[in-house]
């Protein structure tokens, strides 16, 4: 894709070309965007996300850069980087509406600040309330699935339809394991533009700051001792293909030896067999090799196929 002059003209400066998307993925890799725009507000995202739907260009939504993998080739489109950080607190009734972009940190402090708990499994979870919602981010038991309220999507039109917003209850996302159904629709049509989530309301529970502090101090206590938190990754790479510890992902790349694998920069990190690291120049081709031999371990050993829950991103 080409940004043409009629793109240049609806967005201005706010629209930059070719912007290197390895500065902004946690695992610092991925080529260039031909397109590259900051959403601060909903009005923004509604805007270029209309504009673009209606022209048919591609677009992807960047949150904090985690859970992805973008292609050393770049990304054939427009970036939109989500920087929509609006949070309406409820005190009555425990109830939070938050932007897509908002950090989970700045989330969770403004949450125990209110004395509003629940989400403290998320503490040490990097990324943006979106992208949590999208993925069903979750950990030690819990998932963000199980709070949200109700959601606003911005569903993309085309030539011949317009782009509409949209409010469903927290059920229409139809939960799965670190899946949401808008994610198991960008699987399933990788070619097509997804709907965007504008914002989410989460149902929350009347705490006591000092304990939900405490929770949080502890959950990110077991992570840092289990988890390379310090390292360059895209966070845990694979799915679990079973709910016991014998069928998580880390048991069976750990028993499968994997942790003994690297190309070239990229290594699988012996804190945590299912986290990938860049330890300092690899490429997402090199990544996603690594990735591949992995799974082809597993499936040696244990006769199970591992599925990828980061998502590769851009031309592969």
């Amino acid at each position: 894709m080409i940004i043409d002059q009629e793109l240049r003209e609806q967005f201005g400066d706010r629209l930059e070309e070719n912007v290197l998307l390895r500065d902004f993925t946690s695992i610092g890799v991925g080529g260039i965007a031909d397109g590259f725009f900051r959403a601060e507000r909903v009005d923004d995202l509604v805007e270029i996300v209309s504009f673009l739907s209606r022209r048919e260009i591609p677009y992807f939504i960047l949150g904090g850069g985690y859970n992805i993998v973008v292609s050393d080739v770049g990304f054939p489109g427009v970036v939109i980087k989500n920087e929509v950080r609006d949070i309406v607190f409820s005190a009555g009734s425990a109830e939070v509406i938050a932007s897509s972009g908002v950090e989970i940190a700045r989330l969770l402090m403004d949450c125990a600040s209110r004395d509003f708990g629940g989400l403290e499994f998320l503490f040490g979870i990097p990324g943006t309330i979106g992208g949590a919602v999208y993925g069903n981010a979750g950990a030690f038991g819990h998932a963000i699935g199980d709070f949200v309220k109700s959601v606003t999507i911005l569903l993309p039109g085309n030539k011949d339809r317009e782009t509409k917003i949209i409010r469903h209850s927290g059920r229409w996302l139809e939960f799965q394991n670190r899946s949401s159904k808008i994610k198991e629709f960008s699987r399933l049509h990788p070619n097509e533009n997804k709907p965007v989530i504008l914002s989410v309301k989460l149902q929350l529970a009347q705490s006591k700051k000092g304990v939900i502090l405490a929770k949080m101090q502890e959950n990110f206590r077991q992570k840092k001792i289990s988890q390379p938190l310090e390292a360059k990754s895209a966070g845990c790479f694979f799915l679990n293909p079973g709910e016991q510890k014998e069928q998580s992902a880390g048991y069976l790349l750990d028993g499968a030896k994997a942790k003994k694998l690297h190309i070239a920069d990229a290594v699988v990190s012996k804190k945590h067999a299912n986290f990938v690291i860049n330890k300092n120049k690899a490429t997402a081709e090199d990544i996603r090799r690594l990735a591949n031999l992995m799974k082809d371990l597993v499936r040696a050993k244990f006769r199970t196929n591992l599925e990828e829950e980061i998502e590769y991103v851009g031309k592969w």
